[in-house]
């Protein structure tokens, strides 16, 4: 209203002032006019606004976000009488007051009347969340209200608000910071695979170990060459492998090979199968022994 744009038009104009962040103010009232040729040669179609509409919002841009003072106080000031942008303003006032009863400084949020989101199903305040080290990877969690979104489907109103995590940027952003170890497997021990037949002994196996704490996994490939087993462990980082066949099984007993000790051997010897055959990383125990024997091994 504060435009003069048409309600229908609204979330178009919104989806576009959306791109603020990223595009610039240029960019914005490009494609809000005539539109617009992106970075890749592609034409970006515009609205078509008419050029005081255009000129409301670059001053909405101007005024509102770049401006040093409270973007609330200024569009609590500005769009006053319009109601539905007085509600809006109190939702917002609220949310501030209750992070700073958090304890949320305002060095850690913001008011950014720029963020839009889905404006499909969103009836109220949304949020976005990125890191103060890393701003460029954007948001990597955001939500927002949306309580028409369960009548959608069950008929009902129900009030929600929900969020989501971008795990991959998440987990990219934690990497370039170094503050994510990196190992190539989270298991501790892999249980071989000699003789699929006798595969719920070595299921139990796998349980056992699960059962006490211990990160297992059975090797999954259809290969019953142990050699190419036990390189996969090596490969992938696991310190310990299980091996057991049918033999073994029989005379109740099972081998605890320790690639984890052999790697430094590994590093000094250019045959690669002489190592993995080599003595000394490996011993066949009882099969009743062999939760203590990997935990003692574990803890070396």
């Amino acid at each position: 209203k504060w435009a003069g744009i048409a309600p229908e038009r609204g979330p178009d104009v919104m989806r576009v002032l959306d791109k603020f962040e990223k595009q610039g103010k240029e960019a914005v009232l490009a494609e809000l006019d005539k539109g617009r040729i992106d970075d890749s040669g592609a034409k970006i179609p515009g609205l078509e606004l008419p050029q005081d509409q255009i000129a409301q919002i670059g001053r909405f841009i101007d005024e509102a976000l770049l401006a040093d003072a409270d973007p609330i106080s200024w569009v609590n000031d500005t769009l006053s009488g319009i109601t539905e942008a007085e509600e809006g303003v109190s939702e917002l006032q609220g949310i501030q007051a209750h992070l700073a009863n958090l304890g949320v400084t305002e060095g850690k949020s913001e008011v950014d009347l720029t963020i839009v989101r889905g404006l499909g199903y969103y009836t109220g305040p949304v949020f976005e969340t990125t890191l103060l080290d890393l701003p460029d990877y954007g948001s990597v969690f955001s939500g927002g209200r949306y309580d028409n979104l369960v009548d959608r489907f069950q008929g009902q109103s129900v009030p929600a608000t929900g969020s989501s995590i971008g795990i991959d940027r998440l987990l990219a952003a934690l990497i370039a910071l170094e503050t994510l170890p990196l190992t190539s497997a989270t298991s501790q021990v892999l249980v071989t695979v000699m003789d699929r037949d006798r595969l719920p002994d070595y299921l139990n196996i796998l349980k056992e170990l699960r059962a006490e704490g211990i990160p297992s996994e059975i090797y999954a490939g259809d290969t019953k060459n142990l050699t190419k087993q036990v390189k996969y462990g090596d490969k992938v980082g696991i310190p310990i492998a299980v091996i057991a066949g049918s033999d073994e099984f029989e005379a109740g007993q099972v081998t605890v090979k320790n690639l984890a000790a052999g790697a430094s051997q590994a590093k000094q010897t250019e045959d690669r199968e002489q190592w993995l055959k080599a003595e000394g990383f490996q011993e066949t125990i009882s099969r009743d022994q062999l939760l203590s024997y990997i935990k003692k091994v574990l803890a070396r």
